[in-house]
């Protein structure tokens, strides 16, 4: 009894330390948003507003090209992931229902890909995006997001599809269903929890994405959220930081929201390939 009260105390305090260590920035980011500059820069700093302001949120919304960036992010982060869920659930069906040669060495090379750091690939990339004049391309954009998220997408797809009895696919097909009706009629339905959790991975990724709009679409009408973000700390006039904080807010607003409502297929999902039926 004494042990298990020992754990439970340490795992209280564990929980807290981590709660406390994302908390306190979170909150430091969200009242220096709320300061005035004067009050931004004043020694000692404080950690409340005295005078709290929205000012720095109206100045965010009130940017020429808010609008445009938000749209660029929310389009961007979508259809990349759309793509990248419409080519790894079949492949992930494949790879748990079919058996080949060499099976298990491509599901290493597929996900071996997505150890590559993306730096590495940069300066290729762009040379070979700027001899075919796509630079500054959104569908460009959208396939390379989308190939980043590929791998390891597969790999998920095929532990949920595992986890879903074979014994279904096998009564589909005496009954004279083909692989692909089996697949989309049956499969699909069952493993919508792990397509949710991927889906909400991959928004969170691409969303968070800067080196690839960086540096393949460089004009401004093709940038981000984060591009505008990381472009202010670069700004020759100097650094608002109330304006700073209050960008990075709203910035993570979306996807806060976007885990808030799929929380309980993010989480099922999750744990959906942890245990084969």
């Amino acid at each position: 009894m004494h042990i298990h009260r020992s754990e439970k105390i340490l795992s209280w305090t564990v929980l807290t330390v981590l709660v406390l260590t994302v908390l306190i920035p979170l909150s430091w980011a969200v009242f220096t948003s709320l300061k005035s500059e004067t009050s931004v820069i004043a020694y000692p700093p404080t950690f409340l507003p005295t005078d709290p302001s929205l000012s720095a949120y109206k100045a965010v919304f009130r940017n020429q090209t808010f609008a445009s960036d938000l749209f660029n992010s929310v389009f961007y982060a979508l259809a990349a992931v759309a793509l990248a869920v419409l080519l790894s659930a079949p492949a992930g069906y494949a790879a748990s229902r079919f058996e080949f040669r060499g099976k298990r060495a491509v599901m290493l090379l597929i996900l071996s890909t997505s150890m590559v750091p993306a730096v590495a690939l940069l300066v290729p990339t762009y040379y070979l995006l700027d001899k075919l004049g796509l630079l500054n391309n959104p569908m460009v954009i959208i396939v390379l997001q989308a190939a980043r998220l590929v791998p390891q997408t597969v790999w998920f797809m095929q532990n949920f599809v595992d986890a879903v009895p074979r014994e279904l696919d096998e009564a589909t097909q005496v009954d004279g269903a083909s692989h692909w009706q089996t697949f989309t009629k049956i499969i699909l339905p069952l493993v919508r929890p792990g397509i949710a959790a991927s889906a909400v991975i991959g928004v969170i990724t691409t969303w968070n994405d800067y080196i690839t709009v960086a540096a393949f679409a460089p004009e401004v009408a093709y940038r981000t959220l984060q591009v505008a973000l990381v472009n202010q700390v670069f700004d020759s006039i100097g650094i608002t930081w109330s304006y700073v904080m209050a960008f990075a807010v709203v910035c993570s607003i979306p996807i806060v929201a976007i885990f808030m409502l799929a929380q309980r297929w993010f989480i099922s999902g999750l744990t959906a390939g942890a245990v084969k039926g």
